[in-house]
């Protein structure tokens, strides 16, 4: 519960009540990359879990439509498909790198896919909520790359 409850403020930069909570969470997606469960906290997936997720990604992209990506942990961004540090190509996605955000002196990487037909969909990635994760922080990142 921690976990999302660190998330929402760092979207809206204030400490939430419940119906500021119901309102966020109607109007975002959350998903799971990794379609099958881990055995414990901080249990990594394996190589070919995170290839096998990417399917199901673009498929949820691709039916919601999405402006925005908010990636939860380093683990995970390192293992989206398509960017030039991962190892596979989606053929017909491009991932573009953007130039890092910057927020008091730590920099915070951030991209987009270039899907068909031209859509653009934003992609940032933030420390997982769940440890060393500074809402108040967050939320000034998270601004500017809504921008």
């Amino acid at each position: 519960m921690r976990t999302f409850l660190k998330f929402e403020r760092s979207l809206v930069g204030e400490e939430t009540n419940q119906a500021m909570r119901l309102k966020i969470w109607n109007s975002v997606i959350f998903f799971n990359y990794l379609q099958v469960a881990m055995g414990g906290p901080r249990e990594a997936g394996t190589a070919e879990q995170y290839h096998q997720a990417g399917k199901a990604f673009f498929e949820v992209i691709e039916k919601y439509q999405p402006e925005y990506i908010i990636v939860w942990g380093k683990r995970l961004w390192n293992n989206l498909p398509g960017g030039h540090w991962r190892q596979e190509q989606v053929s017909d996605v491009h991932w573009v790198d953007c130039n890092d955000i910057e927020v008091e002196g730590t920099w915070v990487p951030n991209g987009f896919y270039m899907m068909p037909g031209g859509k653009h969909v934003k992609v940032l990635v933030v420390n997982h909520p769940s440890v060393g994760y500074s809402w108040d922080y967050w939320y000034k990142v998270i601004q500017k790359f809504l921008r």
